[in-house]
């Protein structure tokens, strides 16, 4: 595969976990079937394997940028880490909660913690991607660069705050994280874009 098909298969397989992401707000968590929960963990749990394999290679491929490759792939690896908690231990440790009261918040707290670093790091590579692109684009390219770069700011200051105090931020840091995480998406398959019309 072609160094960037890989950009835009990353961007892609970021941009299902947005929409995963949203599906399960939207409709998931307010709702009574069974399977829909597990399924979009799944979904979510192939696609940051995906980045996590895809990112690993360009960050071998391309050695320039190796660090931004291995962000988002250290990324990837800890949200397959949260994921792979919600699918395996939330239930077991429901179960156990009448005789260790404390053991479902642990489980969780521990997988939240897992996500908010991953939005943190997920968001300091939208930073970098953002403000090279603003610096070298032009256009529609440019702006992306700028939101991408704000976004990602963003990510870093709330996750950073939540891995502090989950209680009082969760809900704007995992919202500038989706956000970062889609404009970083949106901007890899933009890079895509331009490398293959080049």
């Amino acid at each position: 595969m072609k160094t960037q098909s890989q950009v835009g298969a990353v961007g892609a397989a970021l941009l299902l976990t947005v929409a995963s992401q949203v599906f399960y707000i939207t409709v998931v968590s307010g709702s009574a079937n069974e399977m829909l929960r597990p399924l979009t963990w799944f979904t979510e749990l192939f696609a940051f394997a995906a980045v996590l394999i895809l990112a690993l290679s360009l960050s071998v491929r391309r050695p320039g940028q190796s660090v931004l490759w291995a962000a988002i792939a250290v990324s990837g690896m800890l949200n397959l880490l949260q994921v792979g908690m919600g699918l395996s231990m939330f239930a077991p440790a429901m179960e156990a909660g009448e005789s260790e009261p404390q053991l479902f918040a642990t489980v969780l707290a521990g997988a939240f913690f897992l996500y908010f670093l991953a939005k943190l790091i997920l968001g300091a590579a939208a930073l970098g991607v953002g403000v090279s692109l603003a610096r070298k684009g032009s256009g529609w390219g440019k702006g992306l660069g700028v939101l991408t770069a704000i976004a990602g700011f963003g990510a870093i200051v709330l996750n950073l705050l939540a891995m502090m105090d989950a209680k009082a931020w969760t809900l704007p840091a995992g919202g500038a994280g989706t956000a970062a995480t889609a404009l970083l998406a949106l901007t890899l398959l933009w890079a895509e874009r331009s490398l293959s019309e080049a």
